[in-house]
């Protein structure tokens, strides 16, 4: 398997390249702040359990993930230069989800398919991990994260909920500047082929609306 280059030049990267940067220093910023309040917390200061931190095989990572275009782009960025070959094994597993019968949310979690990106039981994009992962905790017994794909004690959580809506605004930006209002694919490693795919098109390139995978180069 070929590890992937990423292109020197493409609208998709080229025109939002400072927000994109923009975005990576606030994800780095907002997992400080998870290491500091979630995993590391400060008894005097909080009382906060998180089991997570004790689990020592990622069940949660055994799901469908589904994020946003431009999570995908940051992620697909990122990856390319620090993960190239954990990248390339997720676009593989992209094409075949892709050729294969669709998979919803339930079949994911029953068939354990785990995350492309989950390498030996580690994250291989950690600090760009999409924010449906970096906002996910358990407070219960992280067995249940194995049997149960919705466990009652799992909880949506962010230390700053400001540095969030920030993150969001500038997705929001970079989608009005491409003139972009959404992608049909939504799983992470689906959506890392599309965007693979989107970036071999940049000679004919021409910002859409919407991006689907008639714009992909190699749709049958």
């Amino acid at each position: 398997m070929k590890k992937v280059v990423l292109p020197v030049a493409h609208p998709l990267l080229d025109e939002a390249r400072d927000k994109l940067d923009r975005m990576v220093a606030l994800l780095e910023e907002d997992q400080a702040l998870r290491h500091a309040e979630y995993d590391k917390p400060d008894p005097k200061r909080r009382r906060l359990r998180v089991a997570c931190n004790r689990c020592e095989t990622p069940w949660c990572c055994n799901q469908r993930v589904a994020v946003e275009f431009v999570e995908a782009l940051v992620i697909y960025r990122w990856a390319a230069e620090h993960e190239p070959l954990a990248l390339a094994a997720a676009i593989a597993r992209g094409d075949s989800l892709r050729r294969g019968r669709p998979l919803d949310d339930a079949e994911f979690f029953r068939r354990r398919v785990p995350c492309p990106f989950l390498i030996k039981g580690r994250c291989t994009i950690f600090p760009m991990r999409p924010h449906s992962c970096r906002s996910h905790y358990m407070g219960g017994n992280p067995l249940k994260c194995r049997d149960e794909l919705q466990p009652n004690e799992t909880y949506e959580m962010s230390p700053d909920r400001a540095l969030i809506a920030e993150i969001a605004a500038l997705a929001d930006d970079v989608k009005f500047d491409l003139l972009i209002e959404g992608a049909r694919p939504t799983e992470l490693a689906e959506l890392m082929l599309f965007v693979d795919r989107l970036l071999a098109r940049k000679k004919t390139w021409a910002a859409p609306r919407v991006l689907d995978w008639d714009l992909a180069p190699g749709e049958e």
